[in-house]
């Protein structure tokens, strides 16, 4: 009998107390998410990665604020860029018009929705956006919108807190669903997916001990009170920049997935 990996993968979503996130809450960090500075080492090192033979036309599915799709764009001849939050899609065209991009079109989607106004394309992407429950149904519609190949990039563990982090917290986690899952699931689907893996650094800011609170409810909900007093410890502590922010540095692990979209 098949292992039903998309069942467990449910399953491991509802036990780790995953939720997916609104495009409200999606809206209310696109500003912040804007005043970073650009992944220049994440979107090369995804790009370097892809394989463009005979690809005129991509899908960025979570798009965000452009971070692939305005590199993307001068690269082929046309991106369709999806993302529900339009928040998000507001600061992409504020981009995309300073860097002069006209062959780019946003859709304002949830994977939720119907596509039916999004043409197929030569390659589907997916990078950092596969926060669903229903990960098969994700990844067929995925597959369907491509002509050629997909690329789907996710993380590796099973939270986005540092280690650091979750020691001060005193926590023990169930973890969310890893990459694996998405392997195997594409594997059931009869695509024979290529894992490559991507080691980033992110330098993330913070003006005030509530922006850094914030931060880790984002990604863990409510905190304790004794949390609270740690993790304001923990925030005194870190570097200073120029500017008085104080920074917190987390390396991430990513699984860059491929897939060519004829069944093998």
């Amino acid at each position: 009998m098949a292992v039903d990996f998309a069942g467990m993968y449910r399953e491991q979503c509802r036990r780790s107390g995953y939720g997916q996130k609104s495009s409200r809450h999606w809206d209310q960090r696109a500003a912040s998410r804007d005043k970073r500075a650009p992944d220049g080492i994440y979107t090369e090192a995804c790009l370097s990665r892809m394989d463009f033979t005979g690809v005129q036309t991509v899908l960025d599915i979570g798009c965000g604020t452009g971070n692939l799709a305005i590199p993307l764009a001068r690269r082929v001849r046309h991106v369709h860029a999806l993302d529900f939050s339009p928040e998000m899609l507001a600061h992409l065209q504020a981009h995309r018009r300073q860097a002069g991009i006209k062959n780019l079109t946003v859709h304002q989607l949830s994977w939720a929705d119907s596509w039916r106004g999004v043409p197929r394309v030569d390659l589907a992407l997916c990078s950092r956006a596969l926060g669903v429950t229903d990960l098969r149904a994700a990844l067929t519609k995925m597959t369907r919108h491509a002509r050629r190949r997909c690329y789907a990039i996710t993380h590796v563990g099973g939270s986005f807190l540092g280690p650091d982090i979750l020691a001060r917290l005193g926590r023990s986690i169930v973890p969310r669903p890893d990459y694996i899952y998405a392997v195997n699931i594409l594997y059931q689907m009869g695509l024979r997916a290529t894992v490559d893996f991507l080691q980033t650094t992110a330098r993330m800011p913070y003006a005030t001990p509530e922006a850094f609170l914030d931060s880790v409810r984002w990604r863990i909900g409510d905190l304790q009170p004794r949390e609270i007093t740690r993790l304001k410890q923990m925030y005194r502590q870190l570097p200073v920049q120029a500017d008085g922010q104080r920074v917190y540095q987390h390396h991430f692990t990513w699984a860059m997935l491929g897939w060519e979209t004829t069944p093998a």
